[in-house]
């Protein structure tokens, strides 16, 4: 098993990088309970393997009485991740290739804290995002924010702070594991970890928008 973030650029826009988590888990599918939110999440073929493809995106609000702002909504296998990831795992090419400024998918391996496996980091990704879609669902994030808020980014790295992950900077930029080339904006802004490592209610207001 081996874990990756990966950075993409935006689905039809020539500036900005969107992150999300590539679970790699060998030759064969796997599958995996997320028993709070009641989802089941099967590995499928990424490049010569098979794999999770684990994301946040901007998703619209439902009911007559949802507010004017989208949600920052977990969505497995978004359709532009999955190709991102397949091209970079040496698959075929992108659905977002053929757009202007295309630039390939960027990875970095994320290995697990002294102490930790592969798996038992996986498994930790796996139990935030089961907590973040319970918890969103009742207190829900604002995307896009009001003001420079939170977005997918903000989501993978506030996930990898409450993780057992080995975060390293680079040695020669200081640049930290989540900080990709390009604008990959509010990739230093966090949800509140409560979010994350259990179900709270209520969890802490995110956004003016949602109040």
């Amino acid at each position: 098993m081996e874990i990756y973030l990966l950075a993409r650029d935006l689905n039809g826009v020539p500036v900005g990088r969107h992150q999300f988590f590539v679970i790699l888990t060998g030759d064969s599918q796997q599958t995996f309970r997320l028993s709070h939110s009641n989802q089941t999440l099967s590995s499928r073929k990424i490049g010569k393997q098979y794999g999770l493809v684990l994301g946040a995106q901007n998703v619209a609000s439902t009911g007559t009485s949802a507010p004017k702002y989208n949600r920052l909504t977990f969505v497995p296998f978004e359709r532009a991740d999955l190709s991102c990831a397949i091209e970079y795992f040496g698959g075929e090419a992108s659905i977002l290739s053929g757009q202007f400024g295309y630039q390939k998918a960027e990875a970095r391996r994320i290995h697990p804290r002294q102490g930790y496996t592969e798996q038992q980091l996986a498994q930790a990704i796996l139990t935030a995002i089961d907590f973040y879609v319970v918890n969103e669902g009742s207190q829900p994030i604002a995307y896009p924010p009001p003001w420079f808020g939170k977005n997918s980014n903000s989501w993978t790295n506030s996930i990898l702070d409450v993780v057992p992950a080995d975060l390293p900077s680079d040695a020669k930029t200081r640049r930290k594991l989540g900080d990709f080339n390009g604008a990959d904006a509010a990739h230093d802004v966090r949800i509140h970890q409560m979010y994350f490592k259990g179900l709270c209610n209520p969890c802490t207001v995110q956004n003016p928008a949602y109040r």
